[in-house]
């Protein structure tokens, strides 16, 4: 139905400028195709060509650039942040304000695509970690209203990530990631072994007094009788 020509919308960051990203949405059908695309943060990003009909077979430019209330932020608030593009086959070539009305009476599909950005530092470029962890950088499919989710999903066909330099700082990132787990987990083996000699530090304060008590109570017996 919709190709889209990357999961992701990937902004690079120099001078602490964000560069605006274009994608391409192209219609794989024989029908014309309307599309809408909205975002979760309007207040940090703005869409060149938000809405619109494509002809068969033939494809559309989007742009997506950040506000001026995105550039006070820190990156990792722009990181992993969420569009949503819905389609709806039409028979003829619609208005704008057809088209508005056609996503309010009718059943469309969406395709959900996630912000990323890339930084250069010493001449390579590293991709920033965002703040958000529950979501993950995958084009999601979905069903906005119709029961048959999963036939038409298949015909929703976003183009899987093959640009070298995506796959090797996905593979950092993975790699950051497991070694902040092992060391979350060795943090917190250590507080449990310090908390068990804190334990039986404080048990051998409790009962040594006791323990010298008992022995000096024998030792003042023992001299008493020797007396006697």
């Amino acid at each position: 139905m919709l190709e889209v020509s990357s999961p992701e919308i990937i902004f690079d960051l120099k001078n602490d400028i964000y560069i605006p990203y274009s994608l391409s949405l192209k219609n794989v059908t024989s029908y014309y195709l309307a599309y809408k695309i909205k975002s979760t943060k309007p207040e940090l990003f703005s869409v060149k060509q938000s809405r619109g009909l494509i002809s068969p077979q033939q494809s559309e430019i989007v742009e997506f650039s950040t506000t001026d209330r995105a550039k006070n932020l820190d990156p990792k608030h722009i990181v992993n942040q969420k569009f949503q593009i819905y389609a709806i086959n039409v028979q003829e070539k619609k208005s704008i304000a057809e088209i508005d009305n056609l996503f309010q009476t009718q059943t469309c599909f969406s395709i959900r695509l996630f912000t990323s950005i890339l930084k250069e530092e010493f001449g390579k470029k590293v991709q920033i970690q965002g703040n958000n962890l529950a979501s993950s950088h995958a084009s999601v499919l979905s069903n906005s209203r119709s029961e048959s989710q999963a036939t038409m999903q298949s015909m929703i066909q976003p183009t899987p990530l093959t640009n070298q330099v995506q796959c090797v700082q996905r593979l950092k990132q993975i790699e950051l990631e497991l070694a902040e787990e092992k060391r979350k987990r060795e943090q917190m083996y250590n507080t449990i072994e310090i908390s068990k000699l804190k334990k039986g530090s404080s048990f051998l304060k409790f009962i040594l007094p006791i323990i010298l008590g008992i022995l000096l109570s024998n030792v003042y017996q023992m001299s008493l009788k020797y007396y006697e």
